[in-house]
């Protein structure tokens, strides 16, 4: 039985065997990914969805750069919100470029292009982001689509941002650009304070503070925004969006401060002595 195992025909059944495996091996290895390729898709991956600071210079699309220093005519008021924890209402809206604004409308929905201002917060709050000479016809034109709305803005071009407070009393918000409170160019919160608007009134806010020092906004790369070159990857994150938190005052808080204020000045005096 030993010997049997060694014969001529069992040596060329194990020959044939062996030359069939090898030819099976050889044809799964040939639809193997090769190496190269699978590490580049990796790469590939994890950089669109991680930014990096040095694919930062890469991204299409556009950011806010501050350009020239600005005359600030604005001044300091009081305002009692009725509520310092929560605002009463947050809304946002995103600008790109042409092509970046229709793409990211297109996969909210069904997009409409439009002109003029729009519902930021729905019968308080109408928004619209202008060039510096802006008319009421001259805001740049902006898509809706999903209940989203996305402006088309224009790279180099200097802009504004235009409110208009629908209601009967004042109102405060509190603005970010880029993920940055337009008051002092840090990160944005909520909880920080904005600008006090008029009961049927608008304001203009035409740049962001930084340093004590108001510089205008202007439509660039996303690579030379204030968020990128200030802050880096975390802050490039936040380019294309604008955000608005709006307060209501609290009038009993307002009318105690006018009563407080005016039995102060009745007893004024006109001379020390």
């Amino acid at each position: 039985m030993n010997s049997a195992s060694n014969t001529p025909l069992h040596s060329a059944l194990r020959l044939t065997l062996f030359a069939a495996l090898t030819a099976l091996l050889t044809q799964c290895m040939s639809f193997a990914p090769p190496p190269a390729a699978t590490a580049d898709y990796a790469m590939e991956r994890s950089r669109s969805a991680s930014p990096s600071a040095s694919n930062i210079q890469e991204r299409p699309g556009l950011g806010t750069q501050l350009g020239h220093e600005l005359n600030d005519a604005s001044t300091a008021t009081f305002f009692h919100r009725k509520s310092d924890r929560l605002p009463d209402a947050v809304a946002t809206f995103h600008y790109n470029d042409e092509e970046g604004a229709r793409l990211m409308a297109a996969l909210s929905g069904r997009a409409t292009r439009r002109d003029g201002p729009f519902d930021l917060v729905p019968g308080k709050l109408r928004a619209s982001v202008c060039p510096t000479w802006w008319r009421a016809s001259d805001a740049f034109d902006h898509y809706q689509a999903g209940g989203k709305v996305f402006v088309i803005g224009s790279p180099g071009s200097q802009y504004q941002l235009k409110f208009e407070n629908r209601t009967n009393q004042r109102m405060e918000i509190v603005v970010s650009v880029d993920g940055l409170n337009v008051l002092d160019g840090q990160t944005a919160s909520v909880r920080k304070r904005g600008y006090v608007i008029p009961a049927k009134s608008e304001v203009a806010i035409r740049g962001m503070r930084v340093g004590g020092r108001l510089k205008s906004f202007v439509f660039s790369s996303v690579a030379q925004s204030r968020a990128a070159t200030a802050f880096g990857e975390s802050g490039a994150r936040n380019v294309g969006v604008i955000g608005v938190a709006c307060y209501e005052e609290d009038e009993t808080a307002r009318r105690r401060q006018r009563v407080e204020e005016n039995y102060l000045r009745s007893g004024a005096r006109a001379f020390g002595q």
